[in-house]
């Protein structure tokens, strides 16, 4: 699919591979669930989606081998064909914790890739059924919250209501006081985060102190390795920076540009947040270049901005742009000019 040839899972060879593939995989092991399912969607592709013609597809058989998918891994299978496979295999409704938290974290993924604020609300409201079906004791009962804070968090993003923050905030410090896990990284994370947007907004420096802390803290429980390394950085950085903002201390504003250049190295060069975590690192660099005079942070600044502009979101393409012409002015001055600080954020998160 993703080198656009899907006429490949009409190969022979393919199918065969992947028929052999699930006989020599034993059904109690790890790898069972992803070994089936793939052969579920080969099978889903070659007779349903892409065979042009079709009247319908043909989805009873290919339902029926998800099922095993559907019992151990409900959140492996995207939502349509979840709801596909519950509805023609005849299973019994969504009831137990497990199955509604896997179709919310489905929603939750459809949500937002398509900025839907509808069906991020409809996935909340799942985790909390999922909660409330759930006894105290319950394995993942901290993490159906933390789904749930998530979800308030992304409804923050979509639409600025500062009451979502309040929710997050509400949701977070309930998973965030259940029993010990293994790793508290997640439930710390969004917590921090909540309580670094409800200091944007309440401006209580309780709130910012505690949000760097915790966002170390879910820091020290990530490995080196993790995909959410960089954006646990990134959050961790804007925290640091907006602790500066405050207090203008300038030990916080070096951590600042430290930890975002951490997270941009982590990123990657081909990530597609790439453009606006290096625009957050080229605003501090600014501002450092502003509070000192080094043309060092301000040629740094330049460099980051003009990568910043290739952003896909708009508004913060703008901002990049006119930062990278004020920073190219600064830079035709020879010698530069020291200038007071910019009172407006790059972005907020």
């Amino acid at each position: 699919m993703a080198g656009g040839r899907p006429e490949a899972v009409f190969d022979p060879e393919a199918i065969a591979l992947t028929y052999r593939l699930a006989a020599h995989t034993s059904a109690g092991s790890a790898e069972f669930g992803e070994v089936v399912q793939l052969l579920g969607l080969v099978h889903l592709c070659g007779n349903g989606i892409l065979r042009p013609g079709a009247e319908l597809p043909v989805l009873p058989e290919t339902a029926r081998m998800l099922v095993p998918v559907f019992r151990s891994a409900p959140h492996t299978l995207p939502v349509l064909l979840l709801v596909t496979v519950e509805l023609i295999a005849e299973l019994p409704p969504y009831r137990k914790p497990e199955q509604l938290a896997a179709k919310a974290i489905n929603l939750m993924d459809h949500g937002i890739a398509e900025s839907d604020v509808p069906s991020v609300a409809g996935a909340i409201n799942l985790f909390l059924d999922a909660v409330a079906a759930s006894p105290p004791d319950h394995p993942d009962r901290d993490a159906m919250l933390t789904g749930a804070c998530s979800g308030w968090l992304t409804v923050y993003r979509l639409t600025g209501d500062p009451s979502a923050v309040d929710h997050a905030v509400r949701l977070g410090e309930e998973s965030f006081a259940g029993p010990l896990r293994p790793t508290r990284a997640e439930p710390a994370t969004n917590l921090g985060i909540a309580l670094r947007l409800r200091f944007d907004h309440a401006g209580d420096p309780a709130d910012l102190e505690r949000a760097i802390d915790l966002l170390e803290e879910g820091l020290s429980y990530t490995p080196p390795d993790h995909v959410d390394l960089p954006v646990r950085l990134n959050n961790l950085g804007i925290a640091l920076g907006t602790r500066f903002d405050h207090s203008g201390y300038r030990r916080d504003l070096d951590l600042a540009i430290t930890t975002l250049r951490q997270a941009g190295d982590a990123l990657g060069p081909h990530r597609r947040e790439r453009p606006g975590f290096l625009g957050d690192l080229a605003y501090f660099h600014w501002v450092r270049f502003e509070r000192t005079g080094d043309r060092t942070d301000l040629e740094a600044a330049a460099g980051l901005f003009a990568v910043a502009v290739t952003s896909r979101d708009e508004a913060l393409r703008q901002r990049a742009q006119a930062y990278l012409r004020a920073a190219r002015d600064e830079l035709a001055k020879l010698p530069h000019q020291e200038g007071g600080r910019q009172k407006g954020w790059w972005r907020r998160k």
